[in-house]
Parts: C-alpha cells; sequence; structure tokens
C-alpha cells in the first residue's frame, strides 16, 4: 500500500539526481533521517528550488512507495529558510559541522525527536548570532549532543586514578574522559578550569540563557580544541567539515 504523510524537517544534505532531480538528506522530527526526492526541484521556476537548500526548515508532505522503499516529496511549505546562515561563510561551515555529525551519528537514533529540536533551535540562533558568537553556540551544540548521545563525562575525576581534578584537564588521543596531570603520557588537549566551569554551568541551562555566558579568548580556544577531539572519537570518526574548515570553525 502507498502511504501519505507529513512533517517537520530540517535539510542535511542535497544533491542532483539526474538533470533537474534534488535528492535530499532531512533529518524530521518524528521520523528521524531519511531520503526523499523532489522532482524537478532543479528547475528555475520549481518552487522547490529554493525551499529544499542545506538547513531550510520545512513542513514536507511525502509520498512513500513501500515496495522500493522510497520516499518522494509532494509539497512543501518553508518554516524558516535561515538565509543568515546561507550567506555567511562562519555560519555555514559552523551548520555544515553540525550536520555531518547527525549524519555520521545516523540522526540520533532513538533520540530523533530531542536531536530534531536541539538543530533546529541551534540553527536560529545561528541565523541571528552577531559575528564572534557563533562558537559558543556551537560548543552548546555539540555538548548537547554528546549529552543525550550517551557522553556526559565527569570533568572533575580522573579517569585513571580516581582522584579528584582541581584545576586542568588533560584528554589524550581516543579517550573520552579526562586525566590528571600525573597521569598523561604523550600529546593531549587540555581543558581549562575556567571552560570546564563554563560547562558545568551552561549545559544545566536553556540553550537561550547558555548563549549569554561568555569565556576568556584562551578558555574558548582549548574548549573547542578538546570539543572537536571527543566528538571525532564518540563518533569513531574525522570530520571532514573540521579539516576543511579549520581557520574558520
Amino acid at each position: 500500500m502507498f502511504r501519505t504523510s507529513f512533517t517537520q524537517a530540517v535539510v542535511l544534505y542535497r544533491h542532483r539526481v539526474g538533470e533537474i532531480h534534488k535528492g535530499l538528506l532531512l533529518l524530521t522530527l518524528d521520523m528521524g533521517m531519511i531520503r526523499a526526492l523532489a522532482h524537478g526541484a532543479y528547475k528555475m521556476r520549481s518552487r522547490f528550488r529554493t525551499l529544499t537548500e542545506p538547513f531550510s526548515n520545512i513542513k514536507v508532505y511525502l509520498y512513500h512507495d513501500p515496495v522500493k522503499d522510497q520516499y518522494k516529496i509532494t509539497d512543501v511549505e518553508s518554516l524558516s529558510l535561515f538565509t543568515g546562515i546561507q550567506g555567511n561563510m562562519v555560519k555555514f561551515f559552523t551548520a555544515s559541522l553540525w550536520a555531518e555529525v547527525i549524519i555520521k551519528s545516523y540522526g540520533g537514533g532513538e533520540s530523533s525527536a530531542e536531536l530534531f529540536n536541539l538543530f533546529r533551535n541551534a540553527l536560529k540562533y545561528l541565523d541571528s548570532a552577531v559575528p564572534g558568537s557563533e562558537h559558543y553556540i556551537s560548543q552548546q551544540f555539540l555538548w548537547r549532543f554528546m549529552a543525550f548521545s550517551g557522553f556526559s563525562p565527569e570533568l572533575s575525576i580522573c579517569s585513571n586514578c580516581n582522584v579528584e581534578i582541581e584545576n586542568m584537564l588533560f584528554f589524550p588521543a581516543g579517550e573520552l574522559a579526562p586525566f590528571c596531570s600525573k597521569c598523561i603520557k604523550g600529546k593531549c588537549s587540555s581543558l581549562s578550569s575556567g571552560a570546564r566551569r563554563y560547562l558545568h554551568t551552561t549545559l544545566r541551562l536553556p540553550l537561550s540563557a547558555a548563549l549569554k555566558v561568555r569565556l576568556m579568548e584562551e578558555s574558548v580556544i582549548s574548549l573547542k580544541q578538546v570539543t572537536f577531539q571527543l566528538v571525532q572519537t564518540m563518533l569513531e570518526s574525522p570530520l571532514n567539515t573540521i579539516k576543511s574548515g579549520m581557520g574558520i570553525l
């Protein structure tokens, strides 16, 4: 039996299918991550053309063929195109990083609705962000993503000797929990005490309130380094956006 449905979605990725069709990877509110085909979306006069660009928040109407297990988009309503992201390099790379994390985590699994709401809200704040605040939004998105994915490291105890850490934390490559200065060997990323306090405070707050808290510049740098390392370790995969966006993110 053929089935029609509708849901809210954010476009994670799009690619050309043939000359005029557009293949989309969508993160949806209630169906997880799905692939769908927008027929004729690359035609100049198609209303699908601009409404199905990356990071657009849309209400999408779907036609499902269970035999081929394929979704076809029959209609789209725009909820927000987030044009401020599309026209800004830092914002676009930041949103692209989030999308790559979502894709490589297979859409958050059973937490897809929570991930959808986090992603959509983070995009909303990113869209209107003033220059220099993008990395705060990104840190909040990535740490909250890690938390509901089951990764919430104890940021005050050394995972090797179980001693309480009072100052700087160290994360050796491939490790998801911190070490104290006495237990580290080889090259490590370090998290300042200021960055640790920032995480402890902000991750308990609603996203809107957390984004009002600021850090010293040196703490921002160490936090980004540790966050990017931990996300890639958790996903067991390097992130192409981090490599290509070096100096931008």
